[in-house]
């Protein structure tokens, strides 16, 4: 299948055979990144987008960075029952269990994909080189940023805009990129949508509230949580009708 080289946007799921990429986010590391369970969220979403698209259009690979010592994938991500987990000791997710579930086995009969959805820890060393690599091979990937951190933040700005310059690379969020992918298709808008407002609800638990700014004598509240832009039905585009 090919990609369409004039659309700058993530491709429709049934127009070419997609991989959801879950880098290292594993439970020994929730200490130390503070918005660790941004990850966990869109792993969640993430799975269940697969789950929606079936094996035939898509693959849910996972790896862990040395599970002896930074432990396995975090008990809250719901992983898909198919998903496909690997442990590596290198930066790059494509370590020879997944190669032929990204790159295609013929022999196996294991189609290629052609766009990868990325997102993990840490952005600045895993999730940067495994781009890198899968951008090699003439995979397009979307970094998925809201669900992409490091211990230290500034090493995760860093990394976003290092791989903003990438030819073949976008960067995304959870929301936008599904919408991309269904393209509010009739056959699975419902549980699409069901999907994100889950996604919203679970992100809203573990996010700090609106924070109250003063200026003088005036006062701003800023919220940047993702309800209150999704609350409004002109958000989803019709996709609830």
């Amino acid at each position: 299948m090919m990609l369409s080289e004039h659309s700058r946007l993530v491709q429709k799921f049934d127009t070419c055979r997609t991989a959801f990429m879950l880098c290292d986010v594993q439970e020994k590391v929730e200490p130390h990144i503070s918005n660790f369970h941004d990850a966990v969220h869109v792993a969640n979403a993430m799975a269940a987008i697969h789950e929606i698209l079936g094996p035939e259009r898509s693959v849910f690979a996972v790896t862990e960075q040395y599970p002896r010592g930074v432990g396995h994938v975090h008990p809250a991500i719901r992983l898909p029952a198919d998903a496909i987990i690997a442990e590596k000791v290198q930066s790059s997710m494509l370590v020879p269990t997944l190669r032929p579930h990204i790159l295609g086995d013929a022999e196996r009969g294991i189609a290629p994909v052609q766009q990868v959805f990325l997102w993990g820890h840490e952005t600045h060393g895993c999730v940067l080189q495994t781009a890198d690599e899968l951008l090699t091979h003439g995979i397009r990937v979307a970094i998925l940023v809201d669900g992409c951190a490091a211990q230290l933040p500034e090493m995760h700005d860093v990394a976003v805009l290092q791989m903003a310059h990438w030819d073949g690379l976008m960067l995304t969020t959870t929301i936008s990129a599904v919408m991309q992918l269904t393209r509010s298709d009739p056959r699975h808008v419902k549980s699409v949508l069901n999907t994100l407002k889950q996604f919203v609800s679970d992100s809203e638990a573990t996010r700090e509230p609106a924070a109250t700014v003063a200026h003088g004598d005036a006062t701003a509240t800023f919220d940047s949580r993702p309800a209150v832009a999704l609350d409004a039905p002109s958000a989803w585009c019709g996709m609830d009708h």
